[in-house]
């Protein structure tokens, strides 16, 4: 099967020579495991674990002398540095033992890579302090412009990778604009999950979507955790994909799902950490005049939301086209942030409201989305109250002009 490059693997191959365990966290089907055996094809000196294996995990569970003694009985150079890939490293006992040991005093013989699909439960089981001992990197479904790769368009993923969209002096994509257009259609309506991406028909991509859920929502994620609540668990992945954009209530999502709000909170954390859902709080420097407690809810797959309200029609006919354009940008937004990047959004009490204000260090950015164009006014009162913002119309159909926004599809 051909291999298509994806962004994570530089930051991957740029980690590989320091002495820190790698964790590649996502969802399942993210692409995770390709990954991994893509980037062993690469070096010498390689081992791979996937703990979902039973023999393979029971040699994890035996401790860090126990594998050191197992990797000793392996056709490794015992002069050179050895990489260990480990799949799905949440399913072992006391991993993070393990890691500090092997970190501490075997980091220039073996080099841990391994992944994972919750960083909750991968948190939770931090029995010692791995700061300084772990690089974290998190493979999302596709981006748009990898999208744009696994579809055989080179030169529009190739653009979309190398410009900066808050930097453009001219539309370096205006001979490729309705072809891209298409493409972006499609990605609001299936999602970046790899192999939906690589499936040819409506039936086969939907058949994909359903076979994540089962598989990784509705099983792994409620093994993992024991969540005792099933039908209410379920119930409330589906509420969340309705008002998916809109501000939670908690207490009302409390009384419509018969959760109690401490497990309430508890489930909305467990499908974040499993990469399903991305909560973001309001933005706020003036207390007495913009909202400070209620949070919104998007997924961070469209495809993903789209099968669990079972509605893949055309978006030309569609009342949410609009969201599915806002959860796309927030997505967008959310793989290429880096850490110190806060994304939040902006109400006030007088019910001015911007979609998505980015922290970059100093830099604030707004950007409010529309699929046709749309008033600036929220936008100018944003940047009145702080002028150091600049400010964006996120559009699906606006052609492009630098003072007034941006097409949707730059947001890569």
């Amino acid at each position: 099967m051909k291999y298509y490059p994806r962004i994570a693997e530089r930051k991957i191959k740029d980690a590989l020579s320091r002495k820190e365990a790698i964790f590649i966290l996502g969802a399942r089907q993210v692409g995770k495991t390709t990954l991994m055996k893509h980037i062993m094809t690469d070096l010498k000196n390689t081992l791979y674990f996937d703990l979902e294996d039973s023999s393979n995990l029971s040699i994890i569970n035996k401790g860090a002398n126990e594998f050191l003694a197992f990797l000793a009985s392996q056709d490794l150079d015992s002069l050179q540095r050895n990489y260990i890939f480990i799949d799905e490293i949440q399913y072992a006992a006391d991993f993070s033992s393990l890691i500090k040991y092997f970190v501490d005093h075997y980091s220039d013989k073996y080099k841990l890579i391994l992944s994972g699909s919750s960083s909750l439960l991968i948190r939770k089981k931090f029995k010692e302090s791995l700061v300084g001992r772990k690089k974290v990197i998190e493979l999302y479904p596709l981006s748009f412009a990898e999208f744009c790769a696994f579809k055989d368009e080179p030169v529009i993923s190739n653009k979309l990778t190398n410009l900066d969209v808050y930097d453009l002096k001219e539309d370096p994509l205006r001979f490729e604009s309705e072809k891209m257009k298409n493409l972006l259609k499609q990605f609001l309506l299936y999602g970046g999950f790899p192999q939906v991406v690589l499936e040819k028909k409506k039936e086969d991509k939907i058949d994909c979507l359903k076979d994540i859920v089962n598989s990784y929502l509705v099983k792994d994620i409620r093994h993992i955790f024991n969540l005792e609540k099933v039908d209410q668990f379920n119930h409330l992945v589906k509420l969340l994909a309705v008002f998916m954009g809109k501000e939670l209530n908690i207490s009302k999502l409390s009384n419509e799902t018969k959760l109690h709000k401490q497990t309430l909170e508890h489930y909305l954390s467990v499908l974040e950490s499993g990469y399903i859902i991305k909560i973001i709080k309001p933005f706020h420097k003036n207390l007495s005049s913009e909202l400070r407690k209620t949070p919104k809810c998007y997924f961070i797959d469209n495809g993903l939301r789209n099968f669990l309200i079972s509605n893949f029609s055309n978006l030309e006919f569609r009342p949410d086209r609009g969201e599915l354009l806002e959860n796309f940008v927030f997505s967008q937004l959310q793989k290429k942030a880096d850490p110190t990047t806060k994304i939040n959004f902006w109400r006030t009490k007088a019910k001015q409201e911007i979609d998505f204000i980015l922290q970059k260090e100093t830099k604030l950015f707004a950007l409010e989305v529309k699929w046709n164009t749309g008033s600036t006014q929220n936008l100018k009162k944003f940047k009145q109250t702080y002028p150091e913002t600049d400010i964006y119309i996120v559009s699906m159909l606006q052609e492009f002009e630098k003072e007034k926004g941006v097409l949707a599809g730059y947001l890569v």
